[in-house]
């Protein structure tokens, strides 16, 4: 059966092809491989720094050599470039040689270098832990391969001795953290358990100045402990692996324990454990007792050079990265303020021929703030609000449609005559009197508007001729506004008042500004909610009530017989009252318990219900300790 390709039309021959020319075929074909090749050496030309580089940047191409051929100086500044203890620990047991090369400034500087930003975490972590047992001499001294598989270590280096091996798998037990090394030791948590002992408190190693405590803690190098503390003061024996080789602490608790019970001075103590430390150097370590000084000596200045360079190395990080930021926010501040300044341009244009527009645009700036512009009047911020917060998007259109609200709005303020309040001039209302003084007297434009009640709603009841009930709107946002107008309700003054008519109303008043915060919570919907007229009016007819019996307890108790008797005795007092203004204080009761002589007293509750007693008690302690209560004399002075 003849497949579909030999049933295809086959080519023809180059040999019946006339015009076919192989030679020439291949030339075409070179020089189109001359011109790529051209092309291809000047784009890679652009990409060298200079023209030295260009000239030598083919001279060793196709040339490779083997890692551990090179010279010993090489390799050991290519393992100081790697950060990762795990990449160190794959590459030095990949290689005899590069083993061998490998020194502890290496490794050390790998832990220390794999987390620059915190300390605590990681093979930095592991490494501190390790290097506070070299620094208080107290454990064997890792070599620089033993480091390594410390750092790296996965799983308890007890082996077949490990208390939690497997011994369906032959495993032993994993480590519970990559930062627990017990005593130089990698331990799981079984072996920990089982392998350390208690030393108890008053054992003479918590004594020594510097002591160590759970292998975390920073200590005199210049006075070590020699003791390998693990958490919670336990202490675990020395581990001699298969070869022979001791690794952990270089006393025991079976050391420690004897020295104890033998001696009593802290001074023979010190001395014994030193002889202990000496025998163990010199039987069971590969060091003599000077070289093992001089290389923990090396390893701890090797370490705290790490820790200096990662340190500094860190903070100008930081720095550079708090310039970037400083920067970057000042350009996007300026970006903005101009589009704002044009918003306001823009504004300010629309408003000219507006009577109250230096009102409606009163406003301050800060030029070092992403909020760089502030209106003072609450509606003209709230109507600017979106375009401020995002002035990119802010159209021509969007511009002068809101310029155009706070025009008519103001307007029409101009056209109420708002501002003169002669709505409320010729009342005969207390309350209404009390509040054309404090607005005429006391209260500005500026800080009406201010309020946050003088919104959108103020100004369609200014509108809708209501302005007895805009301004009672406004004036719920202004701070300690309806308070005082309360105070000058009740307490009114009179020409021909001389001075002490003037104290006396001076000192109701007082009372009444704490009256009417007394209750005022409970007229009004919550914090921060607007008490209408109708609960106005029913707060301020319940604070009239109570004023009057508060008023009338504050005189019966300074007239009363124990406080005549009261003002006869001698000063003993802290200082700074009088008898007489401690007394005065019945004016200003506070509205909060006071922890006195065993009880929680209300001197608000002990004045209203007549406890005079109790008051007094207050008083009495007011006059003696006025600083311990922050008894202020303004309080008690009209």
């Amino acid at each position: 059966m003849t497949s579909r390709t030999l049933r295809k039309r086959q080519r023809a021959a180059f040999s019946d092809d006339i015009d076919f020319d192989l030679e020439e075929l291949l030339n075409d074909h070179e020089e189109e491989g001359i011109a790529y090749r051209a092309e291809r050496d000047a784009n890679y030309a652009k990409k060298l720094k200079d023209e030295e580089e260009a000239e030598y940047a083919d001279a060793f191409s196709g040339y490779t050599i083997a890692l551990d051929s090179l010279p010993a100086l090489c390799i050991e500044r290519i393992m100081a470039c790697l950060d990762s203890p795990r990449d160190l620990y794959n590459l030095a047991f990949s290689s005899k040689v590069i083993l061998n090369i490998i020194t502890p400034e290496i490794v050390i500087q790998s832990a220390v270098f794999s987390n620059m930003k915190k300390k605590d975490v990681g093979y930095r972590k592991t490494m501190s832990e390790i290097m506070t047992h070299i620094a208080n001499r107290s454990i064997h001294l890792p070599s620089t391969q033993r480091l390594l598989r410390l750092l790296n270590a996965k799983s308890c280096e007890r082996g077949e001795k490990c208390y939690g091996r497997n011994l369906n798998t032959g495993n032993s037990m994993s480590l519970s953290g990559t930062h627990h090394r017990a005593s130089g030791m990698a331990l799981c948590d079984s072996c920990i358990k089982f392998t350390t002992t208690k030393i108890p408190y008053n054992h003479f190693a918590n004594q020594i100045e510097s002591g160590g405590g759970g292998g975390g803690g920073e200590n005199d190098n210049d006075n070590p402990t020699h003791v390998a503390f693990t958490s919670w003061r336990t202490i675990t024996d020395p581990y001699q692996n298969d070869q022979g080789e001791w690794h952990g602490p270089l006393v025991g608790a079976l050391e420690l324990q004897q020295i104890q019970n033998s001696y009593t001075e802290q001074e023979e103590k010190e001395g014994v454990l030193a002889k202990f430390i000496e025998k163990t150097l010199t039987e069971n370590s590969s060091h003599c007792p000077t070289h093992y000084e001089e290389k923990a000596a090396m390893y701890c200045e090797i370490h705290d050079a790490a820790e200096k360079a990662a340190d500094e190395y860190q903070k100008r990080k930081l720095e550079e990265q708090m310039q970037k930021y400083d920067e970057n926010r000042q350009e996007r501040i300026q970006k903005r303020l101009t589009k704002i300044r044009a918003i306001h341009a823009s504004v300010e244009n629309a408003l000219k021929d507006c009577p109250l527009k230096d009102l409606a645009l009163a406003c301050t700036w800060n030029n070092e703030s992403e909020n760089c512009l502030s209106f003072t009047c609450f509606f003209t911020q709230e109507t600017m609000r979106f375009l401020l917060s995002a002035p990119s998007s802010a159209s021509k259109s969007a511009v002068s449609n809101r310029a155009e609200t706070i025009k008519q709005k103001f307007n029409i303020l101009q056209e109420k005559n708002f501002f003169s309040y002669a709505f409320i001039a010729n009342s005969n209302n207390r309350f209404r009197k009390a509040m054309h003084e404090y607005c005429v007297n006391d209260l500005t434009q500026e800080k009406l508007l201010q309020s946050s009640r003088a919104d959108a709603t103020f100004f369609q009841l200014v509108e809708e001729n209501k302005p007895n009930r805009a301004l009672c709107r406004a004036l719920n946002g202004v701070e300690k506004a309806l308070e005082t107008i309360f105070s000058l309700s009740v307490a009114r003054t009179h020409e021909n008042d001389d001075e002490n008519a003037q104290r006396k109303i001076a000192r109701y008043r007082k009372l009444a500004i704490v009256v009417w915060q007394k209750k005022k919570s409970s007229f009004s919907s919550g914090y921060g909610t607007v008490m209408s007229s109708d609960q106005l009016k029913e707060c301020y007819t319940a604070c009239i009530e109570e004023f009057r019996i508060m008023k009338k307890n504050a005189k019966d108790y300074i007239a009363s017989a124990e406080s005549r008797t009261f003002l006869r005795r001698e000063a003993e007092g802290g200082g700074i009252l009088s008898r007489e203004e401690t007394l005065n204080l019945a004016f200003s009761p506070r509205n909060y318990s006071t922890w006195i002589q065993g009880n929680n007293r209300n001197p608000y509750d002990e004045l209203r219900h007549r406890r005079f007693t109790n008051l007094r008690t207050i008083h009495e302690q007011y006059f003696r300790s006025p600083g311990r209560y922050n008894i202020r004399r303004e309080d008690a002075i009209a």
